[in-house]
C-alpha cells in the first residue's frame, strides 16, 4: 500500500539545525530567531515512517504562523484523517523490556485490526536528548472512530501508559490532542497544531548507540540476553558463550594466534555465496565456518521471533564464540567464513532505520560501521553483488521454499537497498565487492584475482 505522504504551502526556512544548539556567535547573529530555535530545542519531535522515508513533526505552538507548516490531506490515502499514536515505552523499564513490550503490542494491534488495516510504524525522541529515542505506532482511520479509540485507551491502560495522542488532519493543519489515562478514564486535552520539521543528520535510531541493536561489544550481548531469562534458549546460549570465549578476551593475543589468512563472504541470498565458499575452502584446503556456530544454531529460529534488540543479541553471541573457533583452526590452516560480524550489523542497520532507501541510513563514517575491538578481525571481507534481475531469476530457480530471510528481502527494493549501502559503508576492515552476476567460473576467477590482489593465496600457497 501506498505510504502516507503531507503535501506543504511552503518549504520552511528554519533547517534541522536549529534543533540543535549553535555557538554563540551564531546567537548574535540570528537574534530573535535564535530564542525561537532554543524554544523548538525543548519540544518533542515525532515521524511517521513512510515507504519514502520518516515524516517529521514537532508542536507549532512556540513557532510564529509564518513559519509553521501546514499540512494538507494526504493525496495517497485521501480516506485517512485521523491518527491514534501509542507507546508501550516507560521510562522505568529497561531497554529490553520496553523491546518486548514494544513486540508484544505490535501482535495486539496486528490482531484487532486484522491484515486488512493499515498500520504505519513511528517513533519520537527530544533532539537535546537522543537517549530519549521510543518507537511508537500510528493507527489510521477515515473519521474519529470510537471503537477504534476504545482500543486504544485498552492498549494504554494494558501497556501501563499514561498517555497516547489523537492527530487529526483538518483545514490544511494538523491537529494534536494529548490524551491523559488513568483507571478512572480518558481526559482530553487542549489541541495544539504541528508543524513539519526537517530530517536530522542521522536517524534518531543512532544518535546514541542504545537506541538501537547493533553491538560493538561482547559484554552489551550478554547482559541483554541476561534481561530476559524467560526466553527459550536463552540459558543455553549464555552458557555456550560463557563457556567457550575467555572472561578476559585479549583480542590481540586472538588476532596473533592466526598464522593463516581468515576470509570472510557476505552478501544477500542468491548471490552464489554458498557455492563459493565451498570452492574457496577447497581450494585452501580450509575448513568452512558458518554464524550463527554450531554450538547455537538449532537456537536460531527461536531467537529468529523475538524482537530485533534480543535477535541481534544472539547473532552477535554466535559471533563471537565463532571467532574462538577461527582462531584455532587458523593457526593450522586458512579459514572460510560465510557471514559474520558485517552480516549481523547490517541487517540490524537496515531494519532499525525502519523505512525509505539508503538515504536514512547513518552517514559515512558514523562509528555504527566500525568493527568492534573486542572481536577477531578477518583479514579480508569480500561481499558479492548481483543485479535485480539476476537474483530474482536464481531465487526462482532454486525450486525449494523460501527462507524468512529471502522472503523479507522479495518484499521490499528499499529494505535490500539499505542492506546493501550499509554493507558498503562498513568500515575497519572493509568489504570487498566481487560482481557474481557472471558465470561461476568467471565469479570464482575475480575472487582468485582478489585473493592474489591481497597477497593471501601467494601465502597460503607458501604453506
Amino acid at each position: 500500500m501506498s505510504p502516507v505522504a503531507f503535501s506543504f504551502r511552503h518549504n520552511l526556512r528554519q533547517s534541522w539545525n536549529i534543533l540543535y544548539k549553535l555557538p554563540q556567535t551564531c546567537r548574535r547573529r540570528f537574534g530573535s530567531k535564535f530564542k525561537m530555535a532554543e524554544d523548538q530545542d525543548k519540544k518533542l519531535v515525532k515521524a511517521i515512517e513512510t515507504e519514502s522515508g520518516p515524516i517529521y513533526f514537532s508542536s507549532a505552538t512556540k513557532i510564529s504562523q509564518g513559519d509553521a507548516a501546514s499540512f494538507s490531506t494526504p493525496r495517497e490515502f485521501p480516506d485517512f484523517a485521523v491518527f491514534y499514536s501509542i507507546s508501550a515505552y516507560r521510562s522505568e523499564n529497561s531497554r529490553v523490556n520496553n523491546n518486548r513490550a514494544h513486540s508484544k503490542l505490535l501482535g495486539d494491534i496486528c490482531n484487532h485490526l486484522g491484515p486488512q488495516r493499515s498500520l504505519f510504524h513511528g517513533f519520537s525522541f527530544k533532539p537535546e536528548r537522543p537517549d530519549t529515542f521510543r518507537k511508537q505506532f500510528f493507527i489510521p482511520s477515515p473519521t474519529m472512530n470510537e471503537s477504534l479509540r476504545g482500543f486504544v485507551q485498552e492498549m494504554a491502560l494494558k501497556f501501563g501508559q499514561t498517555e497516547y495522542f489523537e492527530h487529526v488532519l483538518r483545514e490544511g493543519k494538523l491537529l494534536q490532542t494529548r490524551v491523559e489515562m488513568s483507571e478512572e478514564g480518558a481526559r482530553h486535552l487542549e489541541e495544539e497544531e504541528m508543524m513539519r520539521v526537517e530530517t536530522p543528520h542521522c536517524h534518531p535510531a543512532f544518535l546514541n548507540p542504545d537506541n538501537n541493536a547493533v553491538f560493538h561489544s561482547y559484554n552489551r550481548a550478554v547482559n541483554i540476553l541476561r534481561e530476559c531469562p524467560d526466553i527459550p534458549g536463552v540459558s543455553e546460549v549464555l552458557s555456550a558463550a560463557s563457556t567457550l570465549v575467555p572472561e578476559s578476551l585479549d583480542v590481540a593475543s586472538l588476532q596473533e594466534k592466526c598464522q593463516h589468512s581468515v576470509i570472510v563472504l557476505e552478501g544477500l541470498d542468491a548471490t552464489g555465496k554458498t557455492t563459493l565458499t565451498e570452492r574457496l575452502g577447497k581450494m585452501l584446503s580450509a575448513p568452512v565456518l558458518q554464524s550463527p556456530p554450531l554450538p547455537i544454531r538449532h537456537l536460531r529460529e527461536v531467537f529468529d521471533s523475538q524482537p530485533e534488540l534480543i535477535r541481534r543479541a544472539y547473532y552477535t553471541l554466535g559471533n563471537y564464540i565463532l571467532a574462538m573457533q577461527v582462531a584455532e583452526e587458523a593457526q593450522r590452516h586458512p579459514v572460510v567464513i560465510d557471514r559474520f560480524w558485517h552480516s549481523t550489523t547490517a541487517y540490524s542497520i537496515a531494519t532499525e532505520v525502519g523505512c525509505g532507501d539508503e538515504c536514512q541510513l547513518p552517514p559515512r563514517g558514523h562509528s555504527v560501521y566500525t568493527w568492534p575491538s573486542d572481536l577477531l578481525k578477518p583479514h579480508l571481507a569480500l561481499l558479492l553483488m548481483v543485479n535485480e534481475t539476476s537474483r530474482g531469476a536464481r531465487l526462482a530457480g532454486r525450486g525449494m521454499g523460501k527462507t524468512e530471510e529471502e522472503i523479507r528481502l522479495e518484499k521490499s527494493l528499499l529494505f535490500r537497498k539499505r542492506l546493501v549501502e550499509a554493507y558498503l559503508r562498513m568500515e575497519n576492515p572493509d568489504l570487498k565487492v566481487i560482481d557474481a552476476s557472471g558465470s561461476k567460473e568467471e565469479v570464482f576467477a575475480s575472487t582468485v584475482q582478489v585473493l592474489k590482489d591481497f597477497k593471501i593465496l601467494d601465502t597460503e600457497t607458501e604453506h
